[in-house]
């Protein structure tokens, strides 16, 4: 692992995060993994949060405590805070453990609260719609289509396209034999836009015979890389670190 630190100001962090594959419009709260290349457009808050090559996140979206998988396509205005409150105490007030009110109270908050629930889970290639709200610790399945303005109260099913309030399954992408040969293929690990520089014919609208391809010319495919960078920032000091892969 290597790291590297510098300190930038506003305006100098943009290009500093470029050379790093990560394309930052928005603001990043505390602490940020991602796979080259990644996208976040403007007014955007993500915070404590991974993100897998290829994705991309909307204008005024805000994300904590997520893992999103590589391929993601993120609409605006979507919200996956992962922020919690106690539910057993007098009060689900975060005073008991946070002194927000410093400016006109000196107590010393005498709990501790961890402040988030269970990380939210995002696998590949997932579409989340505008305005969608999905709930801390949900697990959204890969190949997934979450609908404009749902609110996703439970883990939704790899391919599944759900819409409504509580988000609903309407129906899938594809048959399940397709499906099941999808998530067997994990097609994901490949660089395609990197292939597409060498092979612009593939078919990519042809998922069957884009599997077919895959099958005949994997070895010839390049993969998305291992290395991950970890973005943080204490005492005015950007921290970037090259991260190994979990396994490798």
């Amino acid at each position: 692992m290597s790291a590297a630190k510098k300190t930038v100001s506003r305006e100098g962090l943009r290009p500093l995060l470029l050379g790093h594959g990560l394309d930052l419009a928005g603001t990043i709260g505390n602490g940020l993994i991602w796979e080259a290349p990644v996208k976040i457009f403007h007014s955007c808050h993500v915070s404590d949060t991974e993100i897998g090559a290829y994705s991309y996140i909307s204008p005024r979206t805000e994300i904590q405590h997520a893992a999103i998988g590589r391929y993601c396509s993120i609409g605006d205005n979507v919200n996956m805070r992962g922020s919690a409150h106690p539910k057993q105490w007098l009060s689900s007030h975060p005073f008991p453990y946070t002194n927000l009110y410093s400016h006109s109270r000196s107590y010393r908050p005498p709990l501790t609260f961890a402040g988030y629930g269970e990380r939210t889970l995002i696998g590949h290639d997932v579409w989340i719609g505008s305005q969608a709200i999905i709930l801390p610790g949900i697990a959204i399945g890969t190949g997934a289509i979450i609908g404009t303005g749902a609110v996703v109260a439970k883990d939704v099913p790899a391919y599944a396209i759900v819409v409504g309030n509580p988000a609903q399954v309407v129906k899938y992408r594809f048959e399940q034999p397709l499906i099941d040969r999808l998530l067997r293929s994990e097609w994901w690990a490949y660089d395609l836009p990197r292939y597409l520089e060498q092979r612009p014919d593939i078919p990519l609208d042809d998922p069957e015979r884009m599997l077919d391809l895959l099958t005949q010319e994997g070895g010839d495919i390049p993969r998305i890389g291992s290395e991950r960078k970890s973005y943080s920032r204490r005492r005015n000091e950007i921290v970037i670190r090259s991260l190994a892969k979990p396994g490798t």
